[in-house]
């Protein structure tokens, strides 16, 4: 038996993920590598089709060897002798998001792998599989909605290919002025990689404001796992920073920070949304900061977005929260951490003194 041939390979535009299609002897897979080479990296897997004859039963012991095994006759859908792919023929589309995508042979789809794999023994689809086994699951009864959701994906990375920043760019500068003013400093945080990312700085009322601009022209990944069928409205985000010009030094730090932030989501596969915490060890007296988003807190100030694609753009206000506030959030919910504000209008500017003083 000859050893497993890559045979066609692909890059997400945003993620750290390598999608590729392999062939061995007896069948080809598409794999999705995320962290490829990290101690966390973590392989997901369709099957594709069978290229030889397809066997009786799975097999099992090839499986827990680590061989990827051929799908068993009655699930297959074409010719049980097995069939050939072309590399030529092959190309991936991602999802809007990054960390998912389908594989395409000759402009059709034929095996997806989408964000909820690797979930209750689902691995993905393929187009020559039939029913529920597992190694995929049959295309055809999700195949109206993938079709859309990929030509959607198709349609998205192909504005990208245009002239997409300046416009995007007009829009953020136009939100953020009506806001605090002509901007002071304009700081660009892509480091020159895709996509295009700026941290913009104004201030207005003895008040410094840091907001981004360009985070949310890509969705975050995994929202549609916590929000369901409304997750287009929370998966797009800029972040924001408010702070009292008293304590001015805090924003060269906390800018930093929130640079590095605005990767995050497409670096480690997740989301940051309204009641999230993460740690930061640069403000004294503090250990993290509490995400707060004015769509939820009617009332609190925010830029006036334009839908970014036709989605609404959450801006995440970041609150530092010292080590006691940040176990009470932890263990309860974001309304009722609210309810111990003392001012909720003003929660999102930092003014040296604590949000929450009678939480704990």
């Amino acid at each position: 038996m000859s050893e497993p041939e890559v045979i066609f390979e692909d890059w997400s535009p945003v993620c750290n993920i390598n999608a590729f299609v392999e062939k061995s002897d007896t069948c080809y897979y598409f794999y999705l590598w995320i962290n490829p080479q990290n101690d966390d990296a973590v392989v997901k897997s369709c099957w594709i089709c069978n290229a030889g004859e397809a066997p009786e039963e799975l097999d099992v012991e090839n499986m827990e060897q680590g061989l990827a095994p051929a799908m068993p006759k009655q699930y297959v859908l074409h010719d049980v002798c097995g069939m050939e792919l072309n590399p030529d023929e092959l190309s991936v589309i991602w999802f809007e998001e990054g960390n998912a995508a389908a594989l395409l042979y000759g402009g059709e789809i034929i095996s997806v792998i989408p964000p909820w794999s690797g979930y209750n023994g689902f691995e993905g689809y393929a187009k020559y599989a039939k029913g529920t086994t597992p190694l995929a699951w049959g295309l055809s009864e999700a195949a109206e909605v993938i079709g859309k959701r990929v030509e959607q994906s198709r349609i998205f990375w192909e504005g990208f290919e245009r002239d997409f920043w300046g416009g995007a760019q007009a829009q953020h500068m136009e939100a953020l002025e009506k806001f605090y003013g002509q901007h002071e400093k304009y700081y660009a945080i892509d480091g020159g990689k895709f996509p295009p990312k700026a941290l913009i700085r104004g201030s207005r009322g003895g008040v410094i404001y840091g907001i981004t601009a360009g985070v949310s022209l890509i969705p975050m990944p995994n929202v549609e796992q916590s929000y369901g069928d409304d997750f287009r409205e929370y998966r797009r985000m800029e972040l924001g920073f408010a702070v009292t010009a008293e304590h001015e030094e805090l924003t060269n730090p906390m800018f930093s920070f929130m640079s590095g932030l605005s990767a995050f989501p497409w670096r480690e596969e997740t989301f940051l949304a309204h009641g999230h915490t993460v740690p930061v060890q640069f403000i004294g007296g503090y250990e993290a900061v509490l995400f707060v988003n004015p769509r939820m807190v009617p009332g609190l100030e925010a830029p006036d977005y334009k839908d970014c694609m036709g989605e609404k753009i959450n801006l995440l206000w970041l609150v530092p929260i010292t080590g006691e506030e940040y176990r009470f959030i932890m263990e309860h919910d974001i309304s009722e951490n609210l309810s111990y504000a003392t001012d909720i209008f003003r929660i999102h500017i930092f003014d040296g003194k604590r949000k929450f003083p009678d939480m704990v």
